[in-house]
This record gives structure tokens, sequence and C-alpha cells, in this order.
């Protein structure tokens, strides 16, 4: 069905597959993952699905061609004007108004920075969600969920897109032991944090950099996590995910790595 062209996606692939082949395609999907140029690409490869005179995104056919190159009639992207910052209402309302054109066939409308919708840009696609026109397909790119309308995340089947960063190494067996051990009641308040970063990962010099690396591996972690995830379960996960992202940015800051550290192990503990 799909071109090998972003291998790493294949539980994403799978999921679409099945539902193609089942009849059972949602009218919206969010396609959730940090690797926008990769989110992208799978918008792509999946709307040449649609009208491949293959059936199967061959890359060779005219309406392929046409998808590649951005001058298909009935696929249309859409996001941030240039020069701006953020998806706009008059972004939301072409695009409500092109997939409610009269169509013998299925006409596919992709959001780039679904996150980047103003108040009102969003409420304007929720009305869309709410009442879609059965010949259009709605996929919605975004890198988190954070910043979207619960309403329209809720109106969205969510898919997890991995990205580069997500086949990266993974914490050592030393650190995944020592890792465990986070769960115990009363860790933080008991045990030598610091030393027990230091053994986790003997190569590395310092607690911030041991921590930096920590994190990255946690991250890799519950990204992993997110491809067998559905509905609800993928919400509290992608939450979950952000809050590991915005300490390892805290890290970059120069925020204290003490701090950082009694964050994780809370958020590990007891969610976000």
């Amino acid at each position: 069905m799909f071109l090998p062209l972003i291998p790493e996606n294949g539980p994403a692939k799978d999921f679409f597959r099945r539902a193609i082949s089942a009849g059972r395609l949602s009218h919206a999907y969010l396609l959730i993952g940090p690797d926008v140029e990769a989110s992208r690409r799978f918008a792509q490869e999946l709307s040449k699905v649609f009208y491949c005179a293959e059936g199967r995104a061959c890359g060779a056919c005219a309406a392929c061609a046409q998808i590649e190159h951005s001058n298909h009639s009935s696929v249309n992207f859409y996001g941030p004007q240039e020069g701006k910052a953020v998806v706009d209402i008059d972004c939301i309302r072409a695009l409500c108004e092109r997939t409610h054109y009269r169509s013998s066939g299925l006409e596919v409308a992709v959001l780039e920075g679904a996150e980047l919708m103003t108040e009102p840009a969003a409420n304007a696609l929720l009305k869309t969600l709410e009442e879609p026109p059965g010949s259009a397909l709605l996929l919605l790119i975004a890198q988190s969920t954070g910043a979207l309308l619960r309403t329209i995340v809720s109106r969205c089947h969510r898919v997890y897109l991995r990205g580069r960063e997500d086949l990266g190494p993974p914490i050592p067996a030393s650190a995944q032991e020592a890792l465990a051990r986070v769960l115990e009641p009363g860790f933080y308040a008991q045990a030598d944090v610091k030393g027990w970063l230091g053994h986790a990962f003997p190569d590395e010099e310092g607690v911030r950099p041991a921590l930096r690396r920590l994190l990255h591996g946690v991250v890799l972690e519950w990204r992993g996590r997110l491809a067998g995830l559905e509905g609800g379960a993928m919400d509290d996960a992608l939450r979950r995910l952000a809050a590991f992202l915005e300490m390892r940015s805290d890290l970059d800051r120069n925020v204290s790595p003490d701090l950082v550290l009694e964050r994780l192990f809370r958020t590990l503990r007891r969610g976000v």
C-alpha cells in the first residue's frame, strides 16, 4: 500500500492499511509526531493511496506525481501563511469551504501546524469536525496535543508518527535497572540521588550530562509506547511525554539538575 519512504512509521502504516481494507476510515485523523517533515511526508504518501492508478502509492502514475508536486485538485495542504507564526481563521475557512464542495470523489485536506491555530480558527474547524462532510478526509498534523482544544482532539482519531530522534540509542541496561528504583516509595527522600545517577551513567562526567542522557532515554521509551496506544491512553501518555520534553529543555536552560530530577521522579511515580 505504501512506498517504503518512512520505515520508522511501520505501525502507523499498518493501522491505515487495516482501516482502508476494512472500509472503516474515519473522517478526521490527528497525526502527532516530533518530526514535522516526516509527518507531512506521511500525509502525502497516505493521500496518494486514494488516487493512485495502482491503488498503492506507486509514485509513478499521474496522480502520484501531482500529489508529490502539490498540484492535485483533490489534495490540499493548509498551514500558517508566509510570514505568520499562527494558523488564522482565513486559513481554516478556506479548508472548510473546500471540504464542503460537492464532489463525486474524496477530498483530502491536510492541516500542518494544527497546534498553531488561533482560538477563532480552532472554533471554526471544530464546527466542521462536528458535522463532517461525507466526502472529505481531514488530516491534522501536530507535534503535540497540548495546545489543541480538547474537543478537537476528542473528535479526531489520534495516530502517533515517529521521528528520526525516536530511532536513537536507548538508555543502557544499567540505567533501566536503576530507573526501576524510582517507583519505590520514598526513593527521592532517602536515596543518594546524584550517586544513583552516576552509577546509572558511569561514562558521563557530571550530573547535568548524565541527567540529560537519562531524560533522552525516557523520551525515547515513552515515544515507543505511543505506537500501541489509542484514545485517552494516548492522550495521557502524550501529556507525560510533553512533561519529559519540558524537563529536557529546562536542563538546557540551566535549571538546577536537582529540581529537574525531583520533577522527573514525581512524574514517573504519579504522572504529570
